[in-house]
């Protein structure tokens, strides 16, 4: 069995000794180094030549961002961004998945979270994934989509469509590539799930909204939608239709081991929206929206699904495929364009 060489980064000696025990916990990996701050991060990263890196984004010198983008010029690997949520925390956290990084754990407690012990599995599960991912797809340039400036034309038209999607491990960045792109004439409304710590869905759905002609963003309790919304479900908390097609946010437990969950999404709106759907599973592991693209097409509504070569992670892709239920497998630059031709033909 190949042992993978680990570097951490945290400006914390304790928060680094907690992360070197629970990576050598698993005999998968060995953490070869440490780093105290972004300058050492980079000079250790040249010697070493590590396998993955655990990254923390707030850091004296040279931040994990700047690293981040020296460290990924140098050699691209797995990195994922071990950081403690706030304003400013998750928007750098958000650009570093927007420059390459692979995912983000959150730190439960600050800066320095003794309680990290608590993110064990999560951690080596997320280090494990990468290690089998497709890392070169998160670093695959693409067609820009410049910030808009100025005021959008919302719709006032109540949705009787909607876009359901879901997305985990890689797809903060697809969803940069496909929300964008969807027009804000779209006759439907957009509701995403993202695997994402709490905290960090509204950074990232300000950042969309920047980026988008739909208006995006984060869930709230009692929220109808317009054509033309973007919805994303907030960290920590499930999104869930009623029969009348509002939001409401649940506390229930987690579904697949992840919170929120899309399957809960979907399974909730074919109550309202019924053949009237389109499910869409991007890249992420797991099988999170494998339920709900079964629900959709018994209903009679459609789904896709990321194809494996566009895919960093092609587990929820696949899952769904397996079910017989994805009418469309396809590369995620053409997933917007194949939206907006199914919203058209609806009524």
């Amino acid at each position: 069995m190949k042992i993978n060489r680990v570097l951490v980064v945290d400006d914390s000696l304790l928060m680094r000794q907690i992360l070197k025990d629970i990576i050598n916990s698993d005999k998968a990996f060995m953490v070869v180094g440490e780093a105290a701050d972004g300058a050492e991060a980079i000079e250790k990263f040249r010697i070493l030549d590590p396998d993955i890196v655990t990254l923390d984004i707030e850091m004296p010198k040279i931040n994990g961002l700047i690293s981040l983008q020296q460290i990924l010029r140098i050699k691209p690997v797995p990195v994922i961004i071990v950081s403690a949520y706030s304003k400013a925390g998750s928007k750098i956290a958000l650009k570093a998945l927007e420059f390459g990084a692979f995912d983000i754990v959150e730190k439960p407690s600050g800066s320095i979270s003794l309680d990290i012990t608590e993110k064990r599995d999560e951690i080596l599960q997320k280090m494990q994934c990468a290690l089998k991912s497709n890392i070169s797809r998160l670093f695959q340039s693409s067609s820009a989509v410049a910030e808009r400036v100025g005021g959008k034309a919302k719709q006032e038209t109540n949705a009787v469509n909607l876009v359901a999607v879901a997305s985990s491990t890689g797809g903060p960045k697809s969803l940069m590539e496909i929300i964008p792109r969807i027009k804000p004439e779209l006759n439907a409304a957009v509701a995403v799930v993202q695997h994402m710590p709490a905290g960090f869905t509204k950074s990232f759905s300000e950042r969309l909204n920047t980026m988008s002609g739909l208006n995006v963003f984060e869930a709230y309790e009692n929220c109808g939608l317009k054509n033309g919304d973007c919805i994303i479900a907030q960290g920590g908390k499930h999104m869930i239709f009623d029969e009348s097609g509002i939001v409401h946010l649940s506390d229930d437990p987690p579904y697949h081991s992840v919170k929120p969950a899309a399957d809960i999404m979907m399974l909730s709106a074919v109550r309202y929206f019924r053949k009237r759907i389109i499910g869409v599973i991007l890249t992420g592991m797991g099988k999170d929206g494998s339920e709900g693209v079964f629900i959709i097409k018994k209903m009679g509504g459609t789904n896709i699904a990321e194809s494996k070569d566009s895919s960093v992670v092609f587990g929820m892709p696949k899952a769904a495929i397996d079910t017989g239920s994805v009418d469309f497998i396809m590369d995620k630059d053409r997933i917007s364009e194949k939206i907006e031709e199914l919203t058209d033909e609806m009524d």
